[in-house]
C-alpha cells in the first residue's frame, strides 16, 4: 500500500474516495469555482498532498495523476490539459481548470465530483540516444493509420 498524506485546505473538502471498493480511481469534489477567463473555470479541490517516499516503493517513481470523470460528457466542459499530475514537491491546493465549450450544457458546481485521482508506479527510465530504431509493421503510421 502506498501512503499519501492529505491536508484539507478547505472545510468543504473530502478525502478522495471510491464509490465502490473495486473502482480503479478515487473521486474528488470541487470546493470552489472561479471563472478565470471567459468560459474558463478553475476548480479548487481543497486538498494538498505528500507522497510517502519512505515506503517499500523507495527508488520507484510514484505519480499522483488526475483526469476527468467519465460523466464529464453530461457537462459542456473539458479538462484544460486532459490530465494533471501533482508534482512530488508541490504542497499547495490542487486545482483543475475546465473549458466550458458547450454553453447550452451545465457546468460543474461546488460539491460536484469533478475529477478522479490515479496513482501510478513506474521504475526510473533511462532514455538511450540512438540513430536507428528497429523496423515494425506500422513504422511511421500515426493518427488513425491502424484503421477505425
Amino acid at each position: 500500500m502506498i501512503d499519501i498524506k492529505v491536508k484539507k485546505t478547505n472545510d468543504k473538502a473530502l478525502i478522495p474516495f471510491k464509490t465502490y471498493d473495486k473502482d480503479f480511481c478515487y473521486d474528488c469534489i470541487a470546493t470552489s469555482r472561479e471563472e478565470i477567463a471567459p468560459n474558463v473555470y478553475k476548480y479548487g479541490l481543497g486538498l494538498a498532498f505528500e507522497i510517502d517516499r519512505q515506503s517499500k516503493y523507495t527508488g520507484l517513481n510514484i505519480s499522483l495523476d488526475f483526469r476527468p470523470r467519465s460523466s464529464v460528457w453530461k457537462t459542456g466542459m473539458i479538462l484544460s490539459n486532459c490530465e494533471g499530475t501533482v508534482d512530488e514537491l508541490f504542497r499547495g491546493e490542487v486545482s483543475a481548470v475546465f473549458y466550458h465549450i458547450l454553453r447550452d450544457m451545465p457546468i460543474y458546481e461546488v460539491g460536484d465530483k469533478i475529477i478522479q485521482f490515479k496513482v501510478g508506479l513506474t521504475e526510473p527510465i533511462n532514455f538511450i540516444p540512438s540513430d536507428e530504431l528497429s523496423k515494425t509493421e506500422r513504422q511511421n503510421g500515426s493518427y488513425g493509420s491502424t484503421g477505425k
